[in-house]
């Protein structure tokens, strides 16, 4: 394990149950934990919030998105398909979607765009 207060990855290659368990206890959150195992934790120098620059292309080009709508409401969705980016992305999601290439967890994230109906543009 590097020095970096313990950044692995979720995907850790030489050992996928390790990144497995990091990604779970950053889950369960330092203040949800029994006091014993937190200390231990911490006492090891465990880093609680990960500063690595990762995630899906899927998540990167869903953030923005989800981001700009939550700020703007309604008058948020024309900015997005305003903006070719944004709106290539989604087309390209909703033909994915009527291939049969999407899963269930990311058609379910789109449904949650406040907003914008991602299966009508």
């Amino acid at each position: 394990i590097n020095k970096t207060g313990y950044q692995i990855a979720k995907k850790y290659k030489e050992d996928p149950e390790l990144g497995a368990w990091v990604t779970m206890i950053r889950r369960i959150a330092r203040d949800d934990m029994d006091r014993e195992r937190r200390e231990k934790l911490d006492g090891i120098g465990f880093a609680w919030v990960s500063t690595r620059k990762c995630g899906s292309s899927f998540m990167k080009n869903y953030r923005p998105i989800r981001d700009l709508l939550a700020e703007q409401g309604e008058a948020g969705a024309p900015v997005v398909l305003g903006n070719a980016t944004m709106y290539k992305w989604l087309r390209a999601q909703r033909e994915a979607y009527e291939k049969g290439n999407l899963s269930a967890d990311r058609v379910e994230f789109l449904d949650k765009l406040s907003g914008l109906d991602w299966m009508n543009i």
